[in-house]
């Protein structure tokens, strides 16, 4: 079992449901993507506000392309979650 399974094995019972419940309640076009879309944005908006923008990020240039991947992955999983949507 790889980490990933191991974590939706935990989601499964942290909220007492099947797999088939799971997916129905978080899979496509449910509420519980909608949501995951919405934290997906808060969260890129924080960090590009205030952690990507910061002066101690600017003025370390590696630092600031590591700030910049990161928003470009959140930007790709909005993407790829909202397309669910």
């Amino acid at each position: 079992m790889d980490e990933r399974e191991e974590l939706l094995a935990a989601a499964c019972e942290e909220n007492s449901l099947s797999m088939e419940e799971l997916n129905e309640q978080y899979g496509p076009e449910s509420f519980g993507n909608h949501e995951a879309v919405d934290r997906i944005y808060v969260t890129e908006a924080t960090w590009s506000e205030h952690i990507a923008s910061h002066p101690a990020i600017l003025l370390d240039a590696e630092a600031y392309q590591m700030a910049v991947k990161v928003s470009e992955m959140m930007a790709e999983l909005y993407n790829r979650m909202s397309a669910k949507d």
